[in-house]
């Protein structure tokens, strides 16, 4: 914490709130901090990476399932020419991770991802306004761009909360999803639902055979709020027909819009009704992606990802990219 105060930034979240480290690299069963560190000859930390294991939120997934997700990576100046790669490199064969990625990472480091085999991309942005709403006060809609996608109908939307969920979801085959990397009901519920900080909500979207949960979080500034969809578990075949409910969801609760940073569900979420928001430099909608603090701009991500199998599915609540910021 102290070498994150002094290098990164004296206010950055982790320099200062020994809680929220614990909750996220703080690993019980390994009696260690995810974090791997170099240090010099005098014992001091020149540089760190650290990383957050999808086994911390369900221990079933530890092995052949598990996905590694990079956080914090920083060099100390004096240290930085190729100690950032070498403590990839060593974390990587240490770990020897079935998935290994990061979401919001540096482009400046593309180069190094794309070299040790990586898939490197943006993040899609889609979003949903409500259609219920004239006035924004989040949304800076231009009238050309004013013209909402008619929402797809037919599937159901239920919101779950902890008392219900594990019920609710049992029989629906949600643990076999063949997205990667791999999630789980258990994951969902230790991630989320058992947040020490944030509240978020479970939707389940069920259209016949097809079911899926879809994680949010409510947000809030100059007196209005947004839905953040933040993570996704299932068959993305329900999405296709859950327009109308996510409409309710936003209607329901008086927010402005959902916005969702995924890859991989591009049909579904544009069948559903959502749109996707252009590259920063050619939209003429703004959706403010900060909150924490509050800043009216569009926000971009960049995302890596390492691993078998074809069904990828990257979203912002993986890695670090959903996490408190003002504590």
């Amino acid at each position: 914490m102290d070498f994150i105060r002094d290098y990164w930034s004296k206010t950055h979240v982790l320099a200062r709130s020994e809680a929220l480290m614990d909750w996220q690299h703080r690993d019980e069963a390994n009696r260690r901090y995810n974090f791997i560190a170099a240090r010099n000859g005098e014992g001091q930390i020149v540089g760190i990476l650290g990383f957050i294991l999808a086994s911390r939120y369900d221990a079933t997934l530890a092995g052949e399932h598990d996905t590694l997700w990079l956080t914090t990576w920083k060099v100390r100046p004096d240290f930085a020419h190729g100690l950032g790669l070498l403590l990839l490199r060593k974390l990587d064969s240490v770990m020897t991770p079935r998935w290994i990625g990061t979401v919001g990472l540096n482009l400046a480091t593309k180069g190094i991802y794309q070299a040790l085999g990586y898939h490197v991309d943006m993040l899609p942005r889609y979003y949903m306004l409500n259609s219920a709403m004239t006035n924004f006060k989040l949304v800076t809609v231009p009238p050309q761009s004013a013209t909402i996608t008619a929402p797809s109908t037919g599937a159901s939307v239920r919101e779950l909360d902890r008392d219900c969920f594990w019920a609710a979801t049992e029989i629906l085959g949600l643990d076999t999803s063949p997205q990667v990397p791999r999630k789980t009901r258990a994951f969902i519920h230790g991630r989320y639902l058992s947040h020490p900080f944030y509240r978020y909500c479970v939707a389940l979207i069920t259209d016949g055979p097809h079911a899926a949960l879809c994680v949010l979080r409510r947000c809030e500034a100059e007196g209005a709020s947004a839905l953040r969809m933040v993570d996704f578990l299932g068959d993305s075949a329900a999405l296709q027909r859950a327009g109308t409910g996510f409409q309710e969801l936003l209607q329901t609760s008086g927010t402005e819009y959902i916005d969702f940073f995924c890859s991989g569900l591009q049909s579904e979420l544009e069948a559903a009704g959502f749109q996707r928001l252009p590259p920063a430099k050619d939209a003429t909608i703004v959706l403010p992606g900060y909150f924490e603090p509050f800043e009216r701009s569009n926000v971009e991500l960049a995302f890596s990802l390492r691993g078998p199998g074809d069904m990828r599915i990257v979203c912002k609540g993986d890695a670090d990219q959903d996490r408190p910021n003002l504590l």
